[in-house]
């Protein structure tokens, strides 16, 4: 028989997991929004969402509001397009040796 698993999970529109609600290789699904979370912890833990919103595809779809604390990974750059809000109490860090650009 094969083994049911099942995520930590939230149906309630626009809530993601706290750091201390998942253990580092966790995840966590919110089905209204459709939305999968996991917790990374480089130094610095925080939750980050692991969403395609079409980026297999020539077309990548990004939130306009960011509702995690993110940081850029060393030696990398960002692109934003449009708006972006960062969610009250939420940080974007960005390293020495990073760019992030919004246009």
């Amino acid at each position: 028989m094969a083994n049911t698993i099942k995520l930590r999970r939230s149906a309630v529109a626009g809530k993601t997991p706290a750091v201390g609600d998942l253990q580092l290789g966790e995840l966590a699904l919110n089905t209204y929004d459709g939305k999968l979370y996991t917790k990374k912890d480089n130094g610095t833990a925080s939750i980050v969402e692991l969403s395609g919103g079409g980026a297999t595809g020539p077309v990548t779809e990004t939130s306009q509001v960011i509702s995690s604390n993110y940081e850029l990974s060393t030696g990398k750059n960002a692109l934003s397009v449009g708006t972006v809000e960062i969610a009250a109490t939420y940080t974007v860090t960005v390293p020495a040796n990073a760019t992030w650009v919004i246009v």
